[in-house]
């Protein structure tokens, strides 16, 4: 029996220092909490694609911008037949748009030609003008050109809060990610520790059962304990590898390489609880909500604002002015201007029944109401939110006291328990289960600090701060 027991030893320390040799071999990385998120905001591939989705909408404006750019025009057409010069025509204006819907025009015409059209014939210096397009009804108070710019104003900051929201989710799940990470550490420190304890109590049992002093019972029941402490322990690893490789996810160096990297850290779980709790006390309730969700939602109001006043002003007819001031000197290339020499015409177009402009209007008006019921909601959904994270805290507050004072009632018990064994005034198996009780008390404590620390970072997920350091 002896020696079947001690194959099992040997087999049972073959698979813990396999277990280890592999964990060790694995290239590894020391990372604390600041340098882990540091990295995730510059190198994410989300936290950059979300920085394109700013840039975006600081291009959208600029090009928004170019409907006010100058805009050149020129036509030429000539006409040769059987010798005969027909007509040479030659047009060209720059159209200089203004911030109203009002458009100021420079522009030349040249025509000449035994058979050019008399409207268009010109000396030979040609036919300066300058001239004015205005919209005095439809396009007055606003038109496309307008809104588009005003749009694209209120879209930056719509793709601002986008950018913000999005790099807001990724320093939010890198962050719970990393705290399991740092739980698994905890779950091996602890199961390590509580191996090492049955490791070598199965050795103390077992020389005390080889002189006699100890039962050969004993010495299976501690068995049992170690091998159950081994399974836990590789569990543990096990469990640490997984959040190990989910916390790869988002800290991945650049390069090709698929090799997997074992982390490190100087932090703990206990003490990012100690640097939570006093991050909460001095910031957490004086930060006002600023989620990047509500922003935008604030952003598209006045986007849709826009576009409804655009819609109610196309319901009006549209009545455009033309006037040119023309420049007629046969003599040489200098312009001269009288108000006796000008053209101008009007142009006059209106709908029926207007079943465009004005359901279209109606709809404008529709999506307006339904953004402002979707805004209101979102921002109740956020206080009721943070208010009931608030409470949890509170109660979770007393949990962790409670939670710490059982382990240290647990932790006294088994010291107790203890001398009581060494004495000959306890069992083995009443030791044991003291120790669990331990084990069971420290891993539930932990279990409340991680809590504790997710439930204060879903909270400054919640506000949108973006503030994540401690």
């Amino acid at each position: 029996m002896k020696k079947n027991k001690f194959i099992i030893r040997i087999i049972l320390l073959l698979l813990v220092s396999n277990s280890s040799t592999y964990f060790s071999q694995l290239p590894s990385t020391i990372l604390s909490y600041e340098s882990y998120l540091k990295y995730v905001r510059e190198n994410n591939p989300i936290a950059s694609r979300a920085d394109n989705i700013k840039q975006y909408g600081e291009l959208q404006y600029r090009a928004a911008k170019g409907n006010f750019d100058p805009f050149v025009s020129g036509n030429y057409e000539n006409k040769l037949l059987n010798g005969t010069h027909y007509y040479s025509l030659v047009n060209s204006s720059v159209k200089i748009p203004l911030f109203t819907s009002q458009n100021l025009k420079l522009g030349y015409e040249y025509g000449t030609g035994v058979n050019i059209n008399p409207e268009q014939f010109t000396s030979s210096f040609g036919l300066p003008y300058i001239g004015l397009e205005a919209g005095l009804l439809q396009g007055l108070v606003i038109d496309y050109r307008r809104a588009d710019l005003m749009k694209s104003k209120e879209y930056v900051k719509y793709y601002n809060a986008e950018t913000n929201n999005q790099i807001n989710g990724v320093l939010y799940e890198a962050s719970v990610k990393y705290f399991d990470w740092l739980f698994s550490l905890r779950q091996v420190s602890l199961n390590k520790y509580f191996l090492e304890l049955a490791k070598q109590r199965l050795k103390g049992i077992e020389a005390l059962a080889e002189i006699g002093e100890k039962p050969e019972m004993d010495t299976v029941e501690a068995a049992i304990l170690y091998q159950t402490r081994l399974l836990d322990y590789q569990n543990a690893q096990i469990e640490k590898q997984k959040q190990n490789n989910d916390l790869a996810i988002f800290h991945s160096p650049k390069n090709t390489s698929n090799e997997n990297i074992e982390f490190k850290t100087l932090d703990s779980l206990a003490t990012i609880f100690i640097k939570i709790k006093q991050s909460l006390i001095q910031n957490l309730y004086l930060d006002t909500i600023n989620n990047p969700i509500i922003s935008k939602y604030q952003s598209l109001q006045k986007v849709l604002e826009i576009d409804n006043r655009l819609k109610k002003e196309m319901i009006k007819p549209r009545l455009n002015v033309n006037y040119n001031l023309l420049s007629y000197n046969p003599y040489a290339f200098s312009p001269i201007y009288s108000s006796n020499n000008y053209k101008w015409g009007i142009d006059l177009s209106f709908p029926l029944f207007l079943r465009k402009a004005r359901n279209e209007y109606k709809m404008s008006t529709i999506n307006l109401t339904n953004n402002s019921l979707e805004l209101q909601n979102k921002n109740n959904e956020l206080i009721f939110k943070l208010n009931t994270l608030k409470q949890s805290l509170l109660l979770l507050t007393e949990q962790l006291e409670n939670s710490e004072r059982l382990v240290n009632f647990s932790k006294k018990l088994v010291e107790g328990e203890k001398l009581k064994f060494y004495n000959g005034e306890s069992s083995l198996f009443l030791l044991n289960a003291r120790e669990n009780k331990w084990l069971d008390t420290e891993l539930k404590f932990s279990e409340y600090q991680l809590k504790f620390i997710k439930i204060v970072t879903t909270i400054i997920y919640l506000k949108g701060t973006l503030n994540y350091q401690l």
